[in-house]
């Protein structure tokens, strides 16, 4: 039986210039930060800017080496008052998007929980589609969090 090709650097390398050559109406991204790690996971931060209006994102991207999968994340911040309220119905409103949540490593600052929403995509099936669904998921996940008037 013919064993899997693990992904190494090179098909990391790959991948991260297709995210960086993504075409897409609404976005561009640039890299802010790319990290190969001496145990050869990947880290990368990309700013993702949106054409029709002036804000911005950014996209953390987290890579094991010889793993099958990527992980991409944006940040959330909520009151700390209302994080405690709520957060079973932001953790299940996020669990409706088929997005994991949890809280970032910068903790809470001044009255503020920080946390990331995560979504997979699977490196032998990743293209340019595959990471735009990732991408637009990730987005539509956050925008429905943050605009219930329950949680700002």
């Amino acid at each position: 039986m013919k064993k899997k090709r693990r992904p190494d650097k090179s098909d990391l390398e790959a991948i991260r210039d297709q995210i960086l050559d993504f075409a897409c109406t609404k976005h561009d991204f640039k890299l802010e930060k790319d990290d190969f790690l001496p145990e050869g996971d990947w880290h990368g931060v990309f700013i993702v800017q949106f054409k029709d209006s002036p804000e911005e994102d950014r996209l953390y991207c987290e890579a094991p080496l010889g793993e099958s999968f990527f992980r991409f994340g944006l940040d959330l911040v909520f009151d700390e008052e209302i994080w405690e309220r709520e957060h079973e119905n932001i953790s299940r409103e996020a669990a409706g998007y088929d997005v994991a949540l949890y809280l970032s490593p910068a903790g809470e600052k001044e009255g503020k929980r920080h946390c990331r929403i995560y979504s997979r995509a699977w490196i032998p099936n990743f293209s340019q589609r595959i990471f735009g669904l990732t991408l637009s998921n990730l987005m539509d996940c956050k925008a429905a969090v943050l605009q219930n008037k329950r949680y700002i």
